[in-house]
């Protein structure tokens, strides 16, 4: 705050202007806030020394996933980054100003599992560096980068051996080709969106050190770097099983739930033969962070049978999946567990998905799927977003491409064009007592929010007031 007068704060904060194009620049803004009547100036703003909160954003990058977590010290954790440019859009305008010898500090990058549409888009950060537009550049240095240790080999690789080598142990076949510094994955036992990931770390890496982990079950000291702030981790997934003392994952079956679409109940859940894409999927990396009273589960794409397998262990009485904050697997697909849904418990959950082109149409956010979340939600107050519906498309109207323009071939037709005015995008902000979730619309003078206080593990809902 800079001032307070005559019922008004005059505060110093960012504009995200929209250019011609569509990217959102980032500019220093002045401003003020209406103070309502009776209501004190505290309640308003808060000096900065004492406003220690913890903000998650969960990004629309389409069909994909990816976070950002920004602690009150400003530690910096991306967890996955989509398979396009729109994370590192959005990473550019929210942090400005850097370049090869002031780079941005990250202090982790989380990649859940080796599918592209969670961490080719971490690629297009390095890409960034030489974009025209000094606007659209970001250059970071991260400190830390972690993963589940399943690198995808080429597609002429055969299915069996897609995830590195492996040991038969009783009528399992467990993963042991597992990896831990992804720069010492020799090129050829990659495959592209893999190596496109190496060749970005190695820039990263030219800015300084990069540590390198692969987590499993209970590795919590790799967030050690965050309990200074009172954050603790808890890494959940993947499961290791051990063969003759050696670490691996177990491979996983496909499963049969046919008709593809259907209520759960007329899925019979069994698995068989051995699925790379069920494999990598369930055995993302899964993590538990609380800040105060309130718990983020992050869950990848976690699917059916590997959130059985964490909800026995909740039932045994090892772990406990209780999360007020859901990031919910598999961008809403079918693949989904009840029980695992009433193990969270949550009351905010958010999908991650969004309409890209017909060869990545899911059908996600699946109807069940979100039936479930309603059912399962601690309270009918329980909250949950989708970050494709949260954005707003604005109708342009029939547009009239020439052949001079290039591209497709079915661009020179005449089509009736919509734009995005405003992208998906899910904030959660909490000082360790209240919690609050908005977004953003097309019109800057509306906003959804829902807040939400903690006490005695009991949440209630609080009300938002508009200044």
């Amino acid at each position: 705050m800079l001032e307070g007068k005559a019922g008004h704060l005059k505060v110093r904060t960012r504009h995200y202007p929209e250019g011609p194009d569509g990217s959102v620049g980032s500019e220093p803004f002045t401003g003020y806030l209406r103070v309502p009547r009776r209501v004190p100036e505290e309640r308003i703003v808060v000096p900065p020394d004492e406003a220690a909160v913890l903000k998650v954003d969960f990004v629309d990058v389409q069909q994909g996933d990816a976070s950002v977590i920004e602690t009150p010290d400003g530690k910096v954790i991306l967890v996955d980054g989509g398979d396009n440019q729109l994370f590192a859009r959005y990473l550019a305008a929210r942090f400005p100003g850097t370049g090869a010898d002031r780079p941005k500090e990250i202090d982790c990058i989380l990649v859940s599992h080796g599918d592209a549409d969670h961490f080719a888009g971490l690629t297009e950060l390095a890409e960034s560096e030489t974009n025209n537009e000094p606007g659209k550049r970001l250059f970071i240095h991260p400190r830390r980068v972690f993963h589940n240790g399943l690198v995808k080999r080429p597609s002429s690789v055969r299915e069996a051996d897609q995830l590195g080598a492996t040991r038969e142990f009783g009528d399992e076949t467990v993963i042991t080709g597992l990896e831990a510094d992804l720069l010492a994955v020799p090129d050829d036992q990659m495959n592209e969106p893999f190596r496109a990931w190496k060749r970005a770390l190695e820039r990263f890496r030219e800015r300084g050190p990069i540590e390198f982990e692969r987590l499993a079950m209970g590795d919590d000291e790799a967030f050690s770097f965050l309990a200074e702030e009172g954050i603790t981790v808890q890494v959940l997934g993947p499961i290791e099983s051990q063969v003759d003392g050696e670490p691996g994952l177990r491979f996983l079956g496909e499963p049969s739930k046919k008709p593809f679409v259907s209520h759960p109940s007329q899925r019979a859940a069994t698995y068989s033969g051995k699925s790379v894409s069920h494999t990598i999927n369930g055995h993302s990396v899964v993590i538990r962070l609380a800040f105060g009273s309130w718990r983020f589960l992050f869950t990848g794409d976690l699917n059916e049978q590997a959130a059985d397998t964490l909800t026995g262990a909740q039932a045994r009485g090892e772990v406990s999946l209780r999360s007020e904050v859901f990031k919910v697997p598999h961008h809403g697909s079918a693949d989904f567990s009840h029980s695992f849904f009433r193990a969270v418990s949550p009351v905010l959950s958010v999908v991650s998905s969004g309409d890209e082109n017909a060869r990545k149409e899911y059908i996600h956010p699946r109807a069940t799927l979100l039936a479930g979340l309603g059912r399962h939600g601690r309270s009918e107050d329980s909250v949950f977003f989708v970050t494709e519906l949260v954005a707003f498309f604005e109708t342009v109207g029939w547009a009239y491409p020439t052949k001079e323009r290039g591209g497709p071939a079915d661009l020179e037709r005449p089509f009736f064009g919509f734009r995005r005015a405003a992208w998906g995008l899910v904030k959660v902000r909490t000082d360790g007592k209240r919690l609050l979730v908005f977004t953003n619309s097309a019109s800057a003078r509306l906003k959804e929010a829902y807040a939400f206080t903690m006490e005695q593990d009991t949440v209630s809902p609080a009300r938002v007031e508009k200044v």
